[in-house]
């Protein structure tokens, strides 16, 4: 079995909306890297809140609003079917899963793993399950090095990764990214002109009983928690109970197919009362991003010269290194923002030449970070910050910058491995200490609207500081 060998960036998955990674060329290797310490254990990436029970105190009938009719729904795209392959092709790829992770694994010492130790647990296995479950057992295989990037997937895993990346997985639903909170699930996003907002459900309503039960009960809902019973076949209904600061109500939605690009991956809009944009970038795995983030600021350009800039990717999982690069050249004219190194490889982050956007040169620029701030978004972070084009503020990021290699097999299966870390030009790894603010403001920042978010408060007295700082400079002292 042949695999074919690409390379990207590690996107760690934490919330519903982060989507997932598909291959690059592979640059070619260069300088050997000098050898990285033994790795330890890291601790467990930040997550919302954990659910608790919560209870509903009215006994009062809620006010109801009527479901608007959905569309005649369009058929979702099917699974893809998992294809038989012989029992030699079966060992074949154990195999080479193994020995990838043997020679090409970045911690030498596999975090710790006796590694030979597991292919004798796993390899008797191989042949005497189900084609699933033999994917089960290398997906099983590659958690065992508990780094939290490095995975294994099946062809339908791939083939579901791949249609997300082309926008053309669909899923029956409602139309709302929603967190889980210890109060209910919090409505963080609307996709807009679909059915969540249809029905008049608004960011910040927190939804507290899906179909008459807790949202947080932890045993109702089974494995796939309360978003799974939100989902459903297109034309159904589903009803929620939310809560605002008008009180609750009862709010019927009819699920509609929604799109893989329901949700804009980038947003703007000048703050109120002020001439400081604010864009959101929530990844870097978009065709042609950093394209759509020129177009976004040129468009708030065009409705006049900006005092400053907030960049926010306090929930950006990541995504592709060379959209990450180009991002930050749209601020800085070239440089490197340090390297990426590995067992035998070093590759230097360089930034792109020319294509900066000349009314944005000395506009002050404030970049949002937090414990979702992930990959190559606290690599984009880093090299704000380091380059000195940007402030950073807010939370330290994930500290997940392990990349990612990506082995194709013939059978469609990939293992995605990581062989190489990021680290800034002084040499100093982020890994497991994330990037550090350089103002620190601790705060559930999606609990707010944007003008009382106090992150992005701090980063426009962050800018206007700038200001004042270079009208000061601008002074003539006769």
């Amino acid at each position: 079995m042949i695999y074919r060998y690409t390379t990207l960036l590690s996107l760690l998955l934490l919330m519903a909306c982060s989507r997932p990674l598909a291959t690059i060329p592979s640059p070619e290797p260069v300088a050997t890297a000098t050898a990285l310490p033994s790795a330890t254990p890291l601790p467990p990436s930040p997550t919302s809140l954990p659910p608790t029970p919560t209870t509903v105190p009215s006994a009062t009938p809620l006010p109801s609003v009527t479901p608007t009719l959905a569309p005649s729904p369009e058929p979702l795209l099917p699974t893809a079917t998992l294809i038989a392959i012989s029992t030699d092709e079966r060992q074949q790829l154990f195999t080479e899963v193994w020995e990838l992770v043997r020679d090409r694994y970045l911690y030498e010492d596999y975090r710790g793993v006796d590694w030979d130790a597991v292919r004798a647990e796993y390899e008797p296995q191989i042949q005497t399950v189900q084609l699933e479950d033999f994917y089960g057992l290398l997906r099983q295989m590659i958690v065992r090095l508990g780094d939290e990037h490095s995975r294994f997937m099946s062809p339908q895993e791939v083939a579901a990764e791949e249609a997300r990346f082309n926008n053309a997985q669909r899923y029956g639903g409602i139309g709302a990214e929603v967190r889980d909170t210890e109060e209910g699930g919090l409505i963080i996003k609307i996709a807009p002109g679909g059915p969540a907002e249809q029905a008049g459900l608004q960011p910040r309503d927190l939804i507290v009983l899906v179909e008459g039960t807790p949202f947080n009960d932890p045993a109702a809902f089974g494995p796939g928690g309360p978003i799974s019973v939100i989902r459903g076949d297109p034309g159904t209904s589903v009803t929620l109970t939310v809560r605002s600061s008008a009180g609750e109500r009862e709010v019927t939605v009819v699920r509609q197919i929604i799109g893989g690009d329901a949700f804009p991956e980038v947003t703007s809009q000048r703050l109120p009362d002020s001439n400081i944009g604010l864009v959101s970038v929530d990844t870097f795995y978009a065709d042609a991003l950093d394209g759509e983030i020129r177009s976004q600021i040129e468009a708030l350009l065009a409705e006049g010269p900006l005092d400053g800039l907030i960049i926010d990717v306090r929930s950006n999982g990541g995504g592709f290194v060379h959209l990450m690069r180009n991002t930050i050249a749209l601020f800085v004219d070239g440089g490197s923002i340090g390297s990426t190194v590995g067992r035998d490889v070093s590759d230097e982050q360089l930034i792109p030449n020319g294509q900066t956007i000349a009314a944005m040169i000395d506009v002050p620029i404030a970049v949002l970070t937090g414990p979702e701030t992930v990959s190559a978004a606290e690599m984009f972070a880093a090299g704000m910050q380091v380059t000195g084009r940007a402030v950073v503020i807010g939370e330290p990021s994930a500290g997940n910058t392990e990349n990612l290699y990506s082995y194709t097999f013939d059978d469609r299966s990939r293992l995605m491995l990581a062989e190489v870390a990021y680290q800034l030009p002084d040499g100093t790894l982020i890994e497991g200490r994330g990037v550090i603010p350089d103002v620190v403001i601790s705060a559930e920042w999606w609990r707010y609207n944007v003008e009382d978010d106090p992150q992005i408060q701090a980063a426009v007295e962050s800018i206007q500081a700038s200001g004042l700082r270079s009208q000061n400079n601008d002074v003539a002292i006769p």
